[in-house]
């Protein structure tokens, strides 16, 4: 049987609460969507879209909340290949140790305040944009208009502003439903 919140399940005296059920005056009811499933005399639901949970490599969209000296803040999104958003707000730590093998003098040259990024998730909440499809996949310039890519750079078509970052592979076909291209 499949219930949406506030359906009626069945009373207390048959049954006990499960995950996804609560009682109120005697009666059980469906807190989320899904299918009912009673193992003996506990009955829970199975949500119809579970929500994602975050594991150590796993790779998310986030916004630059923060960038100062040698680490970004950057908040969690949604986790890729997950339609349905996060639970709860996250906010992770790139390092700049975690962007490039290479060296980097300034965070600012790969990340700016408000960029999309994609980053793996190597450490509880410590990130990284290492590899060729982690990095900015969408920024914006100071005068609100997005940057294209153009080599590896990025310029504004309007102002003709151009800036640095740690570009991934996706960068203008991620997250905007798959509009744009590499060659700006």
């Amino acid at each position: 049987m499949f219930v949406l919140p506030g359906d009626r399940i069945r009373c207390i005296e048959e049954f006990e609460a499960g995950e996804g059920v609560y009682e109120e005056n005697g009666e059980l009811y469906a807190s989320v969507a899904g299918k009912v499933v009673f193992e003996g005399k506990r009955v829970k639901i199975e949500p119809a879209n579970k929500i994602p949970e975050l594991r150590n490599g796993d790779v998310i969209i986030g916004r630059v909340i923060d960038v100062r000296g040698s680490i970004a803040l950057i908040r969690f999104e949604r986790k890729v290949g997950q339609e349905r958003a996060l639970a709860k707000s996250f906010v992770g730590v790139l390092h700049v140790s975690n962007v490039t093998d290479e060296f980097l003098k300034n965070m600012e040259d790969a990340v700016g305040f408000g960029d999309v990024v994609k980053a793996k998730i190597v450490e509880d909440l410590k990130l990284s944009i290492k590899g060729e499809d982690l990095g900015v996949v969408k920024a914006k310039c100071k005068c609100g208009n997005d940057l294209v890519l153009d080599g590896d750079k990025l310029k504004c078509p309007k102002c003709g502003n151009v800036e640095s970052r740690k570009i991934s592979a996706d960068y203008g076909r991620c997250c905007n439903g798959g509009k744009g291209s590499r060659n700006g």
